[in-house]
């Protein structure tokens, strides 16, 4: 079982290559180190095809490195197979997407409860009061039952940031959060973040071009041509 003070994450020398054996064989990640406490909100920033989503994958558990190490709450990840490294993102990740990708024939409550259908395989009350609590947090329980096609930009994004919640997870993935928003809906989405990340503990690792969200993290992470270039704030002057 993990120990409660090891890092919510922990990567060793990750490497990752694409077309492995043939002329276009190229490496993409160089041998990245990274680690991220419990409780940590940091933002992920480096420019086009520098890393960033092949390293999000990676650690989301959608994608494999190609050599090195990476620990999730303890676990080697290594040592999953493909259904255990399922269970462990179902439980341990949350992921927030540029594009919410909620479900538009779905009411709010129902997209947040999804993660627990697909961990449980069947509805229960609880997981609807679940749902609810988690929309309350937010400020949309009101909109509970409406249509996630009939919410503004600002409000499914809300939605998807509770339904990231579903879980519990120790580790929120965003990926671009408010890259969709208008400027006073990205603010409230940041802003809910950083308030569910201080009362809950919940690590959060941000992917983001807005270099003036990145600066209200609390550690700026840079990836630059497949290398961690950290605490180098000087290039957001």
């Amino acid at each position: 079982m993990a120990s409660d003070i090891s890092p919510v994450l922990r990567l060793e020398g990750v490497r990752k290559s694409f077309g492995i054996g043939t002329p276009a064989e190229t490496e993409v990640l160089h041998g990245v180190d990274l680690v991220l406490e419990r409780g940590e909100f940091c933002a992920l920033i480096g420019p086009s095809g520098s890393g960033k989503s092949t390293l999000l994958n990676i650690i989301g558990l959608l994608d494999r490195p190609t050599a090195g190490r990476m620990d999730i709450e303890g676990q080697d990840t290594s040592l999953l197979d493909d259904a255990g490294q399922t269970r462990l993102r179902g439980h341990s990740i949350g992921f927030v997407f540029q594009y919410h990708h909620l479900i538009p024939a779905f009411t709010a409550a129902e997209n947040v409860m999804m993660p627990m259908l697909v961990d449980k395989g069947w509805p229960s009350a609880a997981m609807r009061q679940r749902a609810e609590e988690l929309l309350d947090q937010v400020g949309l329980l009101r909109w509970k039952d409406n249509l996630s096609s009939h919410m503004s930009g600002g409000q499914q994004q809300r939605v998807a940031i509770a339904r990231a919640l579903a879980m519990q997870p120790s580790l929120i993935l965003a990926d671009e959060p408010t890259g969709n928003l208008d400027t006073r809906s990205a603010e409230d989405a940041f802003q809910l973040m950083r308030r569910v990340n201080r009362e809950q503990k919940t690590a959060f690792l941000i992917v983001t071009h807005n270099l003036d969200l990145a600066r209200q993290t609390d550690r700026i992470i840079q990836i630059v041509d497949g290398r961690i270039v950290e605490g180098n704030t000087g290039l957001l002057a």
